[in-house]
């Protein structure tokens, strides 16, 4: 059984196949981030705690209604079908319970929105998705909205002694297509179980900083001398 971190979809999976088989294989157990500054992290700390129990129409008026009840929630899913040889794990980032009962599934980014951007996150929605509705313990949550708000900060000010970025939250949401996700599934289960991808050093920094410090092989016993 393989464990498929929903984070790597967009990132690792898409940036380098033979690093994400390294990781989802078990061979390496992480890759540490390059080149994100700490203070986006502690953005996004700071922005997750404001959130929770916020209405979603608050932050826009086009979100479903409904109030913001989890933030950075963990969870273990079921085999996903057709191949029933993995299962998602991880963690997510917003669960809001919806006036119906059912469950949105939100991802704040703090990034410059573009629809090629937005849709890359196909993948790990669905996945968030698939382990709330099918877990592998606890009781199951129907999730009936995914999406992206995306925040662009526009301006900033100094009022005081104060420092104030303004940004206008913008939605972007993600239709359900649980067929393409299961043959994305499919595509990751064939990778998986096939040979080690090769390396790609042009354009995985990964595979290049492996290759530039491996240590240079010994060819002197091939020496006629």
């Amino acid at each position: 059984m393989y464990k498929l971190s929903p984070s790597d979809f967009k990132y690792l999976y898409q940036d380098c196949k033979h690093c994400y088989y390294q990781k989802a294989t078990g061979v390496i157990k992480e890759l540490p981030s390059i080149g994100m500054p700490g203070v986006f992290s502690k953005m996004n700390s700071l922005l997750q705690n404001t959130l929770i129990g916020m209405d979603l129409r608050e932050i826009n008026s086009s979100l479903p209604a409904g109030k913001i009840e989890v933030k950075e929630g963990f969870l273990k899913s079921k085999p996903i079908p057709p191949t029933n040889d993995c299962f998602i794990g991880g963690r997510f980032d917003v669960a809001s319970r919806l006036d119906d009962g059912t469950y949105s599934v939100i991802d704040f980014k703090i990034t410059d929105p573009t629809e090629d951007k937005i849709q890359k996150f196909f993948a790990q929605l669905h996945a968030y998705k698939f382990a709330l509705e099918n877990p592998a313990f606890g009781s199951p949550k129907k999730v009936s909205a995914m999406g992206i708000v995306a925040i662009n900060p526009e301006a900033i000010s100094f009022p005081g002694e104060d420092v104030i970025f303004k940004a206008k939250p913008q939605w972007f949401e993600i239709k359900e297509d649980m067929d393409r996700f299961y043959a994305f599934i499919s595509e990751v289960s064939k990778l998986l179980n096939g040979p080690t991808p090769p390396e790609n050093p042009d354009g995985c920094k990964w595979c290049y900083y492996r290759l530039c410090t491996q240590k240079p092989m010994s060819y002197q016993s091939d020496l006629p001398f």
